[in-house]
């Protein structure tokens, strides 16, 4: 192999390229470069063309044109056997007239061709940068407000979120005879907010709901926020579904309860007040035994 081809593959290689890669990129058949690469120079196009091929090439590999360039030959003319004895000899002058003219064509040619144009491959775009999260922690006085963010339940206070996307995000406080509250926060940093609620003026003095009462062996779920419920017992399904904000749904025990967001449900057994299912957004499964 030439010491053309040689550098020319050696940098393909190293390049981790093939040459069908290397082709597409150059917009060029395949069969050019391996001309290229084997010095098979009489397969390739007119010298002018090939040496264009040549030097977007070598600019792809990252090697410099110029010495490579020189080492590409210059395409001799063949030389006409002599005629036979029998034979008149060519018309040189007329034959000289013909090489001056298909010079002087080539080089309209040249003049008059189009610019190859090269194509730069560009380096890839970096891939988009995910979003910053945050924890929030809220509070509450007095406690046990539902809060929402964007709209979205998150549990009751006082709690701590798991980490959130950052920036502006509108947080809103519940509580029932208290004024709800709303406003928006930059989370641009892990926060902890406490806020303290106002009561309802016409409510100010009234007594709390009291808890649902049941008798002995008896489960009361109360959904303070929206979420999936199935309650089996035993191979017996009892209920599935995403019952209304504020239902309360009642079991007799044992009972197995499975939740998509354990944080929107308060559990009451035997009318005792046990708090909410599970956290937020937790997916999870609790099994009640009979007393």
């Amino acid at each position: 192999m030439c010491e053309l081809g040689e550098r020319l593959r050696r940098a393909r290689e190293e390049k981790g390229l093939s040459l069908k890669e290397a082709a597409e990129r150059l917009a060029l058949k395949t069969k050019v470069l391996e001309a290229l690469e084997a010095c098979r120079f009489a397969d390739l196009p007119e010298p002018a063309l090939a040496r264009g091929y040549l030097r977007r090439y070598a600019l792809l590999l990252g090697l410099d044109p110029e010495p490579l360039l020189a080492l590409y030959p210059a395409t001799p003319t063949p030389s006409l056997p002599p005629p036979p004895a029998s034979r008149r000899p060519w018309p040189w002058p007329l034959l000289l007239a013909l090489v001056l003219l298909g010079v002087l064509g080539y080089g309209a040619y040249l003049l008059l061709r189009p610019t190859p144009v090269q194509t730069v491959s560009l380096p890839p775009e970096p891939p988009p940068k995910s979003p910053e999260r945050f924890s929030l922690e809220v509070a509450s006085e007095p406690p046990g407000a539902r809060v929402y963010l964007d709209g979205f339940y998150l549990g009751q206070t006082p709690l701590k979120s798991p980490p959130l996307e950052g920036g502006r995000r509108v947080i809103r406080l519940e509580l029932p005879g208290y004024e709800p509250f709303q406003e928006e926060v930059v989370l641009d940093q892990n926060r902890a907010l406490r806020y303290r609620l106002s009561p309802k003026p016409q409510e100010a003095q009234a007594v709390p709901a009291p808890s649902p009462t049941a008798p002995s062996g008896r489960l009361v779920l109360r959904l303070e926020g929206r979420s999936w419920l199935r309650v089996t017992q035993g191979d017996k399904r009892l209920y599935e579904g995403i019952p209304e904000v504020g239902a309360e749904l009642s079991f007799d025990l044992p009972v197995e309860v499975r939740s998509g967001n354990p944080g929107a449900v308060r559990v009451f057994l035997d009318g005792k007040d046990l708090g909410p299912l599970g956290e937020p957004g937790k997916p999870l499964t609790r099994r009640f035994a009979a007393p």
